[in-house]
C-alpha cells in the first residue's frame, strides 16, 4: 500500500514539472525591439533613391522639385511645350517611393501642391494635368516661385532632394527688371537655402532671346548644382 502511495506521488510530481516546463516554453515571446520579418527590407525600399533622365542629364534622389517657367513670347510656345514634355517624362519615370512637387511662374507663382506628394499614379497624372493647363506668357517673376519651391523642399522629410530651376530669360518682374532684380534673386534664394541643397538650373535659348545664361550659371554655382543650356 505504501508502495502504491509513493508511486502515485512521484507520478503527480512528474506531470506537474512537465506542465510547468511546457508553460514556460509557450510563454516565451519575441523581444519587442526586434524588427518584424521583412521590415528592414521595406525601410530600404522606402529610402532607396531613384534616377531620372531630364534633358539628357541624370538626377538621383528620393524627392524631386521643379520650378518651371510658364513662358511664351508673341505666340512662341515651343520652349514651354518642350518643358512640359520633359517634366512629364521625368515624373512618369518615378515610383511611389519618391516625392514630387511642381511650381510654375510667369507674372505670378502657381503651386501644384503646398506639400510634396508621393509619386503615385494618381498624383503623377494630376501634376501633369495641372502643368498642361498653365497658360504661357512673357514674364519671369522667378523670386517668389524659387523661394516657394525651396520652402516645399525643406519641409519634405527626405534625405536626397533634387531641385531644378528653369528659365528662358534673365529674371525680371514687371518694373523690377535688369541687374537689380536678378541679383536680388541670387542673394535671397541662396540665403534661404539653409539646407545647402543643390540647386540645378536649366536655361533655354530661343529664336527670340539668347545670351542670358549668366544668371543660371551663377545660381547653380552658388548652390552647388549643375547648369545645362538647351538651345532651340
Amino acid at each position: 500500500m505504501r508502495l502504491l502511495i509513493c508511486f502515485g506521488l512521484a507520478l503527480v510530481t512528474f506531470v506537474s514539472t512537465a506542465q510547468a516546463e511546457d508553460n514556460g516554453r509557450s510563454g516565451l515571446k519575441r523581444p519587442l525591439d526586434l524588427p518584424a520579418k521583412g521590415a528592414a527590407k521595406q525601410e530600404e525600399d522606402e529610402d532607396a533613391p531613384e534616377t531620372i533622365l531630364f534633358y539628357g542629364q541624370e538626377f538621383e534622389g528620393d524627392a524631386f522639385f521643379w520650378c518651371i517657367p510658364a513662358y511664351g513670347f508673341c505666340g512662341e510656345t515651343d520652349t514651354f511645350a518642350s518643358i512640359r514634355t520633359e517634366v512629364t517624362n521625368a515624373v512618369t519615370q518615378l515610383t511611389s517611393r519618391s516625392m514630387i512637387d511642381l511650381v510654375a511662374y510667369n507674372s505670378a507663382t502657381y503651386v501644384w501642391r503646398p506639400k510634396a506628394q508621393r509619386a503615385t499614379g494618381g498624383n503623377k497624372a494630376g501634376a501633369i494635368a495641372w502643368m498642361n493647363m498653365l497658360v504661357p506668357i512673357e514674364s519671369h517673376c522667378l523670386l517668389e516661385a524659387a523661394l516657394t519651391t525651396l520652402g516645399i523642399s525643406q519641409a519634405t522629410n527626405k534625405p536626397k532632394k533634387v531641385l531644378i530651376v528653369m528659365g528662358a530669360r534673365t529674371p525680371y518682374c514687371g518694373t523690377d527688371g535688369g541687374t537689380e532684380y536678378s541679383e536680388q534673386c541670387l542673394m535671397q534664394i541662396t540665403t534661404a537655402n539653409y539646407e545647402n541643397s543643390k540647386i540645378n538650373t536649366v536655361y533655354f535659348t530661343s529664336s527670340f532671346y539668347s545670351g542670358e545664361q549668366s544668371f543660371y550659371v551663377e545660381l547653380a554655382a552658388m548652390n552647388g548644382g549643375s547648369f545645362r543650356q538647351v538651345d532651340y
